[in-house]
């Protein structure tokens, strides 16, 4: 596939993301703040312990796995399917190798970050669909992370900028709670200011849902890719 082909492949992925946010959006709802709440349920665990570790074994059994079934919602929907409640928990079967899939590639970008930022980059940009793969279609933690890197060899430039644009929204976006004194005596508060709540409702329930469609229409288009189009190209990042 020639450079200019493979730049409106990408752009594509974003606009037909957005007809699917437009299109889904009522059934996509539901499972939006769904999370939404599942997510926030760690929170009250620091208030009563004033600890962070109540909610790190919180992150780690709940939303973790509720975070990669809404990758699953996703993923359905790009492929024409409509937004199902039930798949949001289904990543809970394979729950061992979505742990170790999902710490592994925190781990692998971590490191990254901190050795050089362009590394942690093109670890994440790597095996990105390691997570993807795992709950599609329930391949082992090896296999997802050697798929992932076939899938996204030549296209990694290409998926750059929606990585980009979800960590500037998960970096900068103001969340409603706020962790004072996180290691000392931690404590939850809450920000409801008007500002901050419309960022954070455009955040949670426009933007981030947009982004993660194209992704998985990304993931959808380069499994669906025969083995020649997954070669590397010399402009690669």
């Amino acid at each position: 596939m020639l450079e200019i082909d493979k730049d409106r492949t990408a752009i594509g992925w974003l606009t037909g993301a957005w007809d699917d946010y437009t299109a889904g959006f009522f059934a996509l709802l539901p499972v939006l703040l769904l999370q939404a709440a599942i997510a926030s349920g760690g929170l009250p665990l620091i208030n009563k312990w004033h600890s962070l570790l109540p909610a790190a074994a919180y992150a780690l059994l709940v939303t973790t796995p509720v975070s990669l079934g809404c990758v699953l919602v996703y993923i359905r929907m790009a492929r024409g399917g409509p937004a199902r409640l039930a798949d949001l928990f289904g990543a809970f079967p394979v729950y061992h190798r979505v742990l170790a899939v999902s710490v592994g590639l925190g781990l692998l970008t971590l490191g990254g970050l901190l050795a050089f930022v362009l590394p942690g980059v093109l670890l994440y940009l790597t095996y990105c669909f390691s997570e993807y793969l795992v709950v599609d279609r329930r391949t082992g933690i090896k296999e997802s992370f050697a798929l992932s890197r076939t899938l996204a060899e030549g296209w990694r430039r290409r998926l750059l900028p929606i990585a980009m644009l979800m960590l500037v929204l998960n970096l900068f976006a103001p969340e409603l709670a706020r962790v004072s004194d996180p290691f000392k005596n931690p404590e939850v508060s809450l920000d409801l200011r008007p500002w901050t709540v419309a960022a954070y409702l455009l955040k949670n329930f426009v933007f981030m849902p947009w982004l993660g469609l194209a992704m998985a229409r990304a993931y959808v288009f380069l499994l669906s890719c025969p083995p020649a189009a997954q070669e590397p190209d010399p402009t690669d990042a």
